[in-house]
């Protein structure tokens, strides 16, 4: 039943609000606005963050490794910083990149109906990549689940084989852009939060 996955979303979203770090302050009021409505509860939530990844190729996501994450912006120096510690300038194998992404939240909706609001609610808002994630059998008391989320997004390889393949200038444009583009992505999250509150 809705009802009953909707509770153990919200108990497993009560123990992550207990641990620092586990929600994100910026969509706070976002996923407490959705999961007040009967027909709606949020199953993970980001407000946007910027990356460094070890990858041992493009597409090796299982493999990945996070040297770094950051849901603000970031310096140069944290950046540079971050590759030393990671073995930048030795021999280690893979592909470091630097990402920046837009916010992103999956909300189950108890029917296809709400699903079309929430994504009018998000395309309205600004997040224009938003669709629906999936469609669980409804002749089970399914949901349907939405991903909400913002064309603003930053993959830039900075290192291969421990060698770093910017110029200082070059890594300065490259952490300025990459903060430009988190900062317009979580912009989008106050006015979605505005937008909420006209679904019901």
């Amino acid at each position: 039943m809705f009802e009953e996955r909707k509770e153990r979303a919200l108990a497993r979203l009560r123990a992550d609000e207990g641990k620092k770090g586990r929600v994100d302050e910026e969509v706070v009021e976002i996923i407490g606005r959705l999961n007040s409505l009967k027909d709606f509860f949020t199953t993970s939530s980001c407000s946007g963050r910027i990356v460094l990844l070890r990858v041992p190729e493009v597409g090796a996501k299982r493999e990945a490794v996070f040297l770094g994450k950051w849901h603000r912006a970031v310096t140069k120096e944290e950046v540079l910083a971050v590759l030393k510690r990671s073995a930048v300038g030795t021999a280690e194998k893979g592909e470091v990149w630097l990402l920046s992404q837009s916010p992103i939240l999956h909300v189950a909706c108890r029917t296809l109906g709400k699903a079309k609001a929430l994504l009018a609610a998000a395309n309205e808002s600004g997040f224009k990549y938003s669709g629906i994630k999936t469609i669980s059998n409804s002749n089970d008391n399914g949901k349907v689940v939405v991903e909400i989320v913002s064309t603003e997004r930053i993959d830039v390889p900075l290192a291969e084989g421990g060698v770093l393949f910017c110029s200082d200038p070059h890594l300065d444009f490259i952490v300025s852009k990459a903060n430009f583009t988190l900062a317009r992505g979580k912009a989008k999250l106050k006015r979605f939060y505005s937008e909420l509150k006209m679904l019901e």
